[in-house]
């Protein structure tokens, strides 16, 4: 089971390898490329619905969490970006039910204030009090049904607008911990020293890394002892890239790129697998006799 499997990974001290999906095909893709884990962040969930993570609902992050689950048909962990909780503990207590019955393996709660801000996509971040955010990872982990079901402590403290300070970060993952988080999660580093920093101060529990947009992949992580890394951008980024420079040249020569029009037809084979066309066909062949027309009944 997906949800068992991700705690008994981290128990062993394994790696998960999680990249952003935003639907169901795009978890499929990941699943097809062989990873083992997926993440859905808040910022690309805003993205896709045209707008931004601070205004994006509970109804929307479960509705996306459970399509990339059922995607996959529960077979790999997810991990999903639940924000602030989405208010005060009942209400996190909430959050915790709905996106624990939408299929997801874990969840990030953080810090922030809420309603969150959006100017927090500038580097802007505003921080809850550290025993307002203890109590949010309090009653969500008092929430969930499954000890499966994990619980992230997320925190901004490190580059928090008021007074943020590594040691300010340190004292809220402590806090995360002590209300019974299972991986810590600090958000802001960017520098190795940092990594090495707050793997050296925050002892014994998982935490994960942010990868995608730094000079560190999968094997500098895990040297630095990181269990869980994820790629929020990557995804988006790249899609709506290939996306934007197809259209141009279109626009701007009025033709297709020779070199997309060569890879076409591999990707179509690529698609056809993660739709399982294959099956389908099979079942319609066994069903439908030769020569024969298909009717309706």
């Amino acid at each position: 089971m997906a949800v068992a499997a991700m705690r008994e990974t981290l128990q062993k001290g394994g790696t998960i390898v999680a990249p952003g999906a935003y639907d169901a095909i795009t978890a499929r893709l990941m699943r097809y490329l062989g990873f083992k884990a997926l993440y859905i962040p808040g910022s690309q969930t805003g993205m896709v619905l045209g707008t931004t993570e601070p205004l994006t609902s509970l109804t929307e992050m479960a509705m996306v969490g459970e399509r990339v689950a059922e995607g996959v048909n529960d077979e790999l962990p997810v991990i999903l970006d639940a924000g602030a909780g989405f208010g005060d503990p009942v209400h996190v207590v909430h959050t915790v039910e709905v996106l624990e019955d939408a299929g997801l393996t874990a969840i990030h709660i953080e810090d922030q204030f809420f309603p969150k801000r959006v100017s927090y996509h500038r580097g802007l971040e505003h921080v809850v009090p550290v025993d307002v955010y203890q109590q949010r990872i309090e009653y969500a982990v008092k929430a969930r049904r499954s000890k499966d079901f994990l619980i992230i402590g997320r925190n901004d403290g490190y580059r928090a607008v008021e007074g943020g300070t590594r040691e300010h970060a340190v004292k809220r993952a402590e806090a995360a911990r002590e209300a019974g988080a299972d991986i810590i999660m600090i958000m802001g580093m960017r520098e190795k020293e940092d990594f090495e920093y707050f793997r050296k101060e925050i002892k014994d529990i998982p935490m994960l890394a942010m990868a995608g947009n730094g000079p560190f992949g999968v094997n500098e992580f895990r040297d630095m002892g990181y269990q869980v890394i994820i790629y929020p951008q990557t995804t988006i980024q790249t899609s709506l890239r290939s996306v934007h420079d197809l259209w141009k040249n279109i626009k701007d020569t009025g033709d297709v790129p020779k070199s997309w029009q060569e890879q076409s037809d591999k990707m179509r084979d690529v698609m056809n697998a993660l739709l399982e066309f294959e099956e389908k066909w099979a079942v319609e062949a066994a069903t439908t006799e030769k020569g024969s027309t298909p009717t309706n009944h």
